[in-house]
């Protein structure tokens, strides 16, 4: 069956004559709504699990407060040299007269830095500082708190396997990874664009997937600037369109870069993004189903000489809550752990009652013995700590 409330579906497209030639994706939320759709796009069959009758019953339906992106809006003033009157001390980025961004993408590095309790400052230096990019391995801090892309005739040292190349501030003893939050500030606002912005936007979402797809996000009429204001950053409206996005200033950013959709963020998302993977030809979701335990390849290994951990998963123990059997499911395309929500494991926590937030996808993963970085960076809007 097929509708609004998600639930069991059924797809001719991915119930073809080879069934296991699909991704196996646990978790109808948004990161694993995207995997679909990124995997759709390439035309591999995708297979959606989740654990309530509803694929909106999920983690991301209840993170309702804004998403990061960048506020290109915001700009320094500058004197008739050019020289940057700022009072937060950023560069001018723009030509000799422009006046350049003050929401830069090291200006969120940074904001994420303080925010961690980590005191220590950024490894790259601020002559050095990206715009967005796909961050690779090109860009990566070496361990030895030197950047890498100084010297182009210098090959790039990946950090020693199993390290997130993370640090540890001496004072706070706070550990955090540069190169994550330079990978989130870089990447992050093209991503926006892809998956949930329109044209009006700059973004693409209509074109991959369909006008359902974009969310409706706040948007405010702006007041054209005056040569004549004396505030040191002011904003400006082009004049090209009738409105623009309404951006936030929340919680630690030193910019208003958080869009938003009044305070129902996370709802108007999860339904338009699950809304948009049900639409899809290659995608089916099939509803009440619990993944117990993942299946691997028992001569992954042996076959090559690997140790255990070499071992392929191909498949997932699942559940079927309805009519009470556990199946295997196999996928050539491999499986995704896109069931991260764990709020439910915790005494308190603002999660509704019976929400499926138990931490699926890390259980899973531990039960393999795979080595997590961390589990300590969770969204504190989701969660009381006592």
């Amino acid at each position: 069956t097929s509708g609004s409330s998600g639930g069991r579906r059924s797809n001719s497209s991915t119930s073809a004559s080879a069934p296991h030639e699909r991704l196996l994706i646990l978790g109808s939320g948004v990161a694993g709504c995207a995997t679909a759709l990124t995997a759709a796009r390439h035309g591999i069959p995708v297979t959606i699990l989740h654990a309530g009758s509803s694929r909106n019953d999920c983690n991301s339906y209840w993170a309702q407060g804004g998403v990061i992106y960048r506020n290109y809006r915001l700009r320094e003033k500058t004197d008739n040299g050019g020289n940057s009157n700022s009072s937060n001390g950023t560069a001018s980025l723009g030509e000799e007269g422009v006046k350049g961004l003050v929401d830069t993408p090291r200006s969120l590095v940074n904001d994420i830095r303080i925010a961690s309790g980590y005191t220590g400052p950024l490894q790259r230096e601020e002559s050095e500082s990206l715009e967005e990019c796909v961050y690779s391995s090109q860009y990566h801090l070496d361990n030895n708190h030197r950047n890498n892309n100084n010297n182009p005739t210098t090959t790039t040292r990946r950090p020693p396997q199993g390290s997130n190349n993370s640090q540890t501030c001496p004072t706070s003893n706070v550990r955090w990874s540069e190169d994550a939050s330079w990978k989130l500030a870089c990447e992050g606002p093209t991503r926006i664009r892809q998956l949930l912005l329109g044209p009006k936007d700059s973004g693409t979402a209509h074109e991959h997937y369909g006008p359902h797809a974009i969310v409706p996000f706040d948007r405010q009429v702006l007041p054209t600037g005056s040569e004549d204001d004396d505030d040191d950053i002011r904003v400006y409206k082009d004049g090209s369109e009738d409105d623009v996005l309404s951006l936030c200033l929340e919680a630690s950013h030193s910019a208003a870069r958080i869009i938003h959709y009044a305070d129902c963020t996370g709802k108007v998302i999860t339904e338009r993004i699950t809304d948009a993977a049900s639409k899809h030809p290659l995608i089916e979701f099939r509803g009440d189903c619990v993944v117990t335990d993942l299946i691997f390849d028992e001569d992954g290994a042996s076959g090559s000489g690997g140790s255990s951990n070499d071992k392929m998963v191909i498949g997932a123990k699942v559940l079927d809550k309805q009519q009470n059997e556990q199946s295997n499911m196999y996928a050539t395309h491999g499986v995704v752990l896109a069931s991260g929500g764990l709020g439910g494991i915790y005494q308190h926590s603002t999660n509704p009652l019976g929400f499926n937030a138990l931490g699926s996808s890390v259980g899973l993963a531990l039960r393999l013995e795979d080595r997590l970085s961390s589990s300590s960076p969770l969204n504190n809007n989701n969660m009381n700590k006592y």
